[in-house]
């Protein structure tokens, strides 16, 4: 009777640790809640982005690790890591130092809903000339996740764009 519960109490034993060791390629648990007035600025800079094509500011918006992911809405796929998201950037005429570009991006109807350790921002792409009729140029949705990074900085962790 000894063994079996010398048996029973290692494999508890061994059950616990697994449940309670992160795994290498997890994100580490966010214990800070997310505000607005963390959220907004992300999405502020990643307009500017767009406003800028400057391919320097990526560092400041997005998750600079492994566990970043991104829908594109001009790639099939998922792009997996930071080191992916540079070079789809360059790939749309982005440079470092930016250059002034001939479409405009913006958002509309953006809703933000703050969870635990994350939150979401979903709304409307806009991308084209301005002052045309919107059923004219491209658009469709786009989801931000956002969460803080182990330096407690708020970054985007996955974005995921579409087309109507």
């Amino acid at each position: 009777m000894k063994v079996k519960n010398i048996t029973t109490l290692a494999l508890v034993l061994l059950l616990f640790i697994a449940c309670n060791t992160t795994a290498k390629n997890e994100l580490p648990v966010q214990e800070a809640k997310l505000t607005e007035n963390e959220v907004s600025p992300i999405i502020d800079k990643w307009l500017k982005l767009w406003e800028t094509y400057d391919v320097n500011m990526l560092d400041e918006i997005f998750l600079q690790t492994e566990e970043l992911t991104y829908f594109s809405s001009e790639k099939e796929g998922l792009m997996k890591g930071y080191k992916e998201l540079k070079p789809h950037h360059i790939g749309f005429g982005f440079t470092e130092g930016g250059k002034k570009p001939e479409k405009a991006l913006w958002l509309e109807d953006l809703e933000t809903r703050i969870y635990d350790g994350s939150a979401m921002v979903g709304g409307i792409w806009y991308f084209g000339d301005r002052s045309l009729p919107k059923d004219s140029i491209s658009k469709g949705p786009v989801t931000f996740v956002l969460i803080k990074d182990e330096n407690g900085a708020t970054k985007i962790a996955h974005t995921h764009f579409a087309n109507y």
